[in-house]
């Protein structure tokens, strides 16, 4: 859907006068973006098939002592974070062409001040993520089978 609103030719920076000194072609900026999900996406799916393969002692969680024990729950969980990860990467890549793409739409009168909340938000939802696996190992234990 953004691929099909963006321009030709796709400013990215503006000077004070308003001119843009760098224009990118619309495909770099969809592939660029489709490679770095790509690639992002792999990375995430590499970390959450290797955790399982790592010795306990390699485990330097905060709070993962306890878990020591229901490694197979502690294997689930740290996927599960895995591919939210990605899921919070794709849609914060996804939403910034999108928003690539209304700013540069000439049908569209979007400003980009329009969308100063969004990288306050994807900051937040970052943080969030990289903050949760210390705090839920920590907050919470096992389910004894």
């Amino acid at each position: 859907m953004a691929y099909q609103k963006l321009p030709t030719e796709v400013p990215l920076t503006f000077s004070p006068s308003g001119e843009a000194p760098e224009v990118f072609s619309k495909d770099v900026i969809f592939y660029v973006t489709g490679g770095v999900m790509l690639i992002l996406n792999m990375m995430f799916l590499w970390m959450s098939r290797l955790f399982p393969k790592l010795p306990d002692g390699f485990i330097k969680l905060p709070g993962a002592v306890k878990w020591m024990f229901y490694r197979k729950q502690l294997n689930t969980i740290i996927t599960e974070w895995m591919n939210f990860g990605a899921t919070i990467t794709n849609v914060l890549l996804g939403a910034s062409v999108y928003i690539l793409a209304l700013v540069n739409d000439p049908e569209e009168t979007v400003q980009l001040p329009n969308f100063d909340w969004v990288i306050s938000v994807g900051s937040f939802l970052l943080i969030m993520w990289v903050v949760y696996i210390p705090l839920r190992l920590q907050l919470t234990g096992p389910v004894k089978e």
